[in-house]
């Protein structure tokens, strides 16, 4: 993933310093994209979408910790750690990535891996335990277009988890499950909820949007499939057997 950083891209210095996240109020990642069906390109549209909130709306810097270009290069925003002014109502309990291009028609594959790279170094950063929304969850906005919200729904096709016996991935989310099973009723959310729901999709029972987040949806998914296993206990909880058995060869 190349990475452009402010000082690379030209930013203007905010007027007074950014506010920094508090980590333990962090519950997410909200994807937009520019609105704009013939937006500029590269960091002409970086630099545009800066005038614009800096110089007309008079903010405090470009809105977004991270914006990706329609060439997969991503662009420290206001950056990690830092609220943006992204998400109305949510700025201080998420990180935002804006696509630069239209999220309703065709989005490049080097774009789509960049904003999963993203999402992955945001989740390593905050223990994996966030969940991934469209801006349309969390507002009246059709943010951040069809395609985008439809790659959400389907769990970023492409970044099911890896499903060898060594995986590193794999290994790593079973340890977590065995440790804190997941369940709607904890409200369990983050990487592993995102790897069942994607994996319950493939097995044909629905969870819903995949977006990291137990639900109710996810709930009856769970239920179905543990009854289809006449061994499990349909109770809508992914532990360690109902893992297993989702992961199986």
């Amino acid at each position: 993933m190349q990475h452009i950083s402010r000082a690379e891209w030209g930013a203007t210095p905010p007027r007074r310093p950014f506010s920094r996240l508090r980590p333990s109020r962090v519950v997410g990642i909200v994807i937009h994209h520019s609105g704009v069906q013939k937006a500029p390109k590269g960091v002409e549209a970086v630099l545009a979408y800066e005038h614009h909130h800096v110089v007309r709306n008079k903010w405090n810097g470009i809105a977004y910790n991270w914006l990706v270009d329609e060439n997969g290069i991503c662009y420290e925003g206001r950056g990690a750690g830092v609220v943006s002014a992204a998400t109305k109502g949510w700025n201080s309990r998420t990180e935002s990535i804006q696509y630069t291009g239209w999220g309703s028609t065709d989005v490049p594959d080097a774009t789509l891996r960049t904003i999963k790279a993203k999402i992955d170094e945001i989740q390593t950063r905050y223990g994996r335990r966030l969940w991934v929304k469209p801006h349309k969850s969390l507002g009246t906005t059709s943010c951040p277009g069809t395609v985008l919200i439809n790659w959400l729904a389907e769990g970023m096709a492409g970044q099911a988890v890896e499903e060898k016996s060594g995986g590193a991935k794999l290994v790593r989310i079973a340890a977590e499950i065995a440790r804190r099973p997941l369940s709607r009723r904890r409200r369990s959310k983050g990487e592993a909820v995102l790897a069942v729901q994607i994996r319950l999709k493939q097995k044909g029972h629905d969870p819903g949007v995949c977006d990291g987040v137990a639900g109710r949806l996810f709930d009856q998914a769970t239920r179905a499939f543990q009854r289809t296993q006449g061994y499990l206990k349909a109770d809508g909880v992914v532990g360690s057997k109902t893992f297993n058995s989702l992961f199986k060869q």
